[in-house]
């Protein structure tokens, strides 16, 4: 048992040291936070580790969009797997439409008629998703789309992305593998699908499954951090079950909760009856709290651990 000594806010302390406070003056959610940040700093300096990002939800219109490509070009993320959303909504800004402040508390017959779709407090033209088809569809014509596996096809399709600061454009030219194994439910699928009427355009989405295998195969230590749960969070994990390899590190930030039994709500020491998560591992923590608060103070604090002496991504070239 260590004593509670209480977190002391101090003038000009940074998200880093309060962090540090958080160790042994908080209990509850912001230990738990502080473990994360430890984690993830012994994950990120373990020269052997690769370290596998899993990100689902509104993240793009909740704002973390900069600090997602800030991981991706400080080094903080050698495999990186989404959601279809997170790339529509990455797209979408990218061509230049943004998300706007709006509030839960609306008349959404209004916002319908005003062509403005609402997530939770948060607004989005139509003419975004306008714009995304019309520049999408230009894109498509110049990938060639026949015997790619998805992760091929995002690849080349983000090196034509004109804005190099995206997701995509940037895990295309730091040749981070990008994985997307739900591509089809979101409407960047939609548009591909649209795009391959009339084409002869073959996408092996189970080509991914090979590629991801081999990837944390061939890694000698493995580590994750998960956003939101969902699919990305599953793909890594089955990885990590089917090559026999759990996950060294392993943090895991979400709002839902296990009861359910549904894999975004599941903990990681559960992962570890499945052998997703290595039974030894110590260095394992659930995060419960809202992404768009935690990822940044997580971030920040890596940021401030690094002082600009960022990691260097690991590269897979063999598999691209």
């Amino acid at each position: 048992m260590k004593e509670i000594t209480h977190v002391k806010i101090n003038p000009d302390m940074t998200i880093n040291e309060l962090l540090k406070e958080f160790r042994y003056g908080a209990g509850f959610g912001g230990k738990q936070l502080a473990k994360a940040a430890d984690i993830y700093e012994a994950m990120l300096k373990d020269e052997e580790a690769t370290v596998f990002c899993g990100f689902a939800g509104a993240l793009i219109p909740g704002g973390m969009r900069q600090v997602i490509i800030d991981m991706l070009e400080w080094g903080f993320i050698d495999v990186f797997v989404c959601t279809g959303a997170i790339l529509t909504h990455d797209l979408i800004e990218a061509f230049g439409f943004h998300h706007y402040h709006g509030s839960a508390h609306v008349d959404d017959r209004e916002l319908a008629k005003k062509n403005l779709n609402r997530i939770y407090n948060v607004l989005l033209p139509t003419s975004a998703y306008e714009k995304l088809e019309e520049e999408v569809q230009g894109i498509l014509q110049d990938v060639k789309t026949e015997s790619l596996c998805t992760a091929d096809f995002l690849h080349e399709f983000g090196l034509r992305v004109p804005n190099e600061n995206s997701i995509l454009g940037k895990c295309a030219r730091k040749d981070i593998p990008i994985f997307c194994p739900a591509l089809v439910d979101s409407v960047l699928g939609f548009q591909i699908w649209m795009a391959r009427q009339g084409r002869s355009t073959t996408i092996d989405a189970f080509d991914d499954q090979k590629r991801m295998l081999d990837i944390a195969h061939d890694s000698k230590k493995r580590g994750a951090l998960i956003i939101g749960g969902g699919v990305p969070k599953h793909f890594i994990a089955l990885a990590m079950q089917v090559t026999s390899k759990g996950l060294d590190y392993a943090i895991q930030i979400t709002m839902d909760r296990p009861e359910p039994g549904g894999v975004s709500g599941a903990s990681l020491e559960e992962a570890k009856s499945w052998k997703k998560v290595d039974p030894a591992s110590e260095q394992v923590v659930d995060v419960i709290c809202d992404a768009t608060i935690a990822l940044p103070l997580l971030i920040s604090s890596m940021e401030s651990r690094f002082q600009g002496n960022y990691r260097t991504h690991k590269k897979f070239e063999r598999y691209f």
